[in-house]
């Protein structure tokens, strides 16, 4: 059995998105669909005195409609601003310089790409951690279906996987839609409880970006504390009765 997990590359995820990525044996980005502007691909949070604070990234208004892969960060000094607001929330944590680092190296290799944003920073904390998973892009695939669960089974057969573990916010779509069982693929629900790591502000809030556990645990504590969340995952019926 060869399992896959499939996600969008999302602005600074949060820690369960290294666990997903730790816990299968390939990862692919879904960054061949289209951008959804005001969602987690271009925000997210981080740990404040006075609790979290949602960090933006601005995209060109052109094209109107992009996908993810062909999306463009907005020109202006929001860079600055960016850097900035994050030596502020992470400067005071143990490991905050090399965290704030991670993410200026990211934003300098970026360019104009709301992608290489993205993935390199993902890719830069999965290296830090020593997360191994293969992983590549869906739009280095040849794929001819647009169907959304079509096109997670055209994934799935392409890259020779066998059982797709899927974040569980997607149970309620998966469990009416036959695709991928029809295409023999086990369909699996990740299940994961975040671990409380010491913030620099407490009381302690969970689902920040992940950065922020990286800063405060470093990157051997950081891969400690995602594992320790992952639960054995659930079969997509066990998933659909824990449904509210």
């Amino acid at each position: 059995m060869t399992s896959i997990a499939i996600m969008q590359p999302t602005f600074l995820p949060w820690i369960g998105y290294f666990a997903l990525i730790d816990q299968v044996e390939r990862f692919v980005y879904l960054d061949d669909v289209q951008l959804s502007r005001q969602s987690w691909q271009t925000r997210n949070r981080l740990k404040g005195p006075d609790g979290a604070v949602m960090l933006s990234l601005p995209v060109a208004r052109k094209p109107s409609k992009p996908l993810i892969m062909e999306a463009k960060l907005a020109e202006g000094p929001w860079r600055e601003k960016l850097r900035a607001t994050a030596d502020h929330l992470l400067g005071r944590a143990p490991h905050g310089t090399a965290a704030v680092a991670l993410l200026r190296d990211a934003l300098d290799a970026a360019g104009d790409s709301l992608l290489h944003l993205n993935i390199g920073i993902i890719e830069r904390i999965c290296d830090a951690a020593g997360l191994t998973t293969p992983r590549s892009r869906a739009s280095d695939l040849t794929l001819d279906t647009v169907d959304r669960t079509g096109r997670l089974a055209a994934i799935c057969a392409a890259c020779g996987a066998d059982t797709y573990v899927s974040p569980p916010g997607a149970v309620a779509y998966l469990s009416d839609d036959s695709t991928l069982q029809d295409a023999e693929i086990d369909v699996k629900i990740f299940d994961y409880h975040p671990e409380e790591y010491p913030q620099s502000y407490p009381p302690f809030v969970s689902h920040l970006g992940a950065i922020d556990a990286f800063a405060h645990l470093g990157a051997s504590a950081f891969a400690e504390t995602m594992r320790a969340g992952c639960r054995p995952d659930l079969s997509l019926s066990a998933a659909q009765a824990r449904t509210p």
